[in-house]
């Protein structure tokens, strides 16, 4: 139940258009819960549906006939947001397509398992300097939605919000770092693994 629960979140700040929703998840949730725009519509009907979200219809320009929807957190909403934050979450178990691959690559080429290495140790470097960049704008209290979460809350609780926030990329960056590092001995062991037999050795 995370996705709607995310939503939930973000029209906490304000309210927003589906546009600026998709806009705002993009460049926050999604970085720890990814999820298509096609979904974030679906989910925002069904929160409409249950009565935590409400939405009006409003002309996309002066002059538009087209009209655009902008949603609202309701009263049952901004509830529910904070009966699941007060929830405590069991541990998630782990399903991790590049580690159970990893465990049978004694059937793999050795150029193949090196590629797919490379490609994971690749991926995570991109997302570590990600999230380090969304640190530094979260510590500059720089970033779009976080401003507008800011203006609506009381001035005693800016320097907890913003500190949770960081402490939930930080542990990203972590994970990240692991991942590298964890790539980067695999690369090791098949490079070792690769190397052909040392004749001297095997004479002995």
């Amino acid at each position: 139940m995370s996705l709607p629960h995310a939503l939930l979140a973000l029209l906490d700040a304000g309210p927003m258009t589906g546009y600026e929703l998709t806009k705002q998840f993009d460049q926050s949730a999604d970085r720890v819960w990814h999820a298509t725009h096609p979904q974030i519509y679906t989910e925002l009907r069904r929160l409409e549906g249950a009565g935590l979200v409400t939405a009006r219809e409003m002309p996309r320009g002066p002059k538009a006939k087209a009209v655009k929807r902008a949603y609202a957190l309701t009263e049952e909403g901004g509830a529910e947001l904070r009966r699941w934050v007060a929830q405590v979450e069991a541990p998630q178990r782990v399903r991790d397509v590049a580690y159970l691959k990893a465990t049978y690559y004694e059937y793999a080429e050795p150029e193949t398992v090196r590629e797919q290495f490379e490609a994971h140790r690749a991926h995570f470097h991109e997302q570590q300097q990600r999230w380090e960049r969304h640190v530094e704008q979260l510590r500059a209290r720089r970033t779009e939605l976080l401003s507008r979460r800011l203006a609506g809350a009381a001035r005693e609780d800016h320097e907890k919000i913003v500190a949770f926030k960081v402490h939930a990329y930080q542990g990203l960056i972590e994970r990240a770092r692991t991942e590298v590092a964890w790539a980067e001995r695999g690369l090791a062991l098949v490079a070792g693994l690769d190397e052909p037999p040392d004749p001297a050795a095997s004479a002995e």
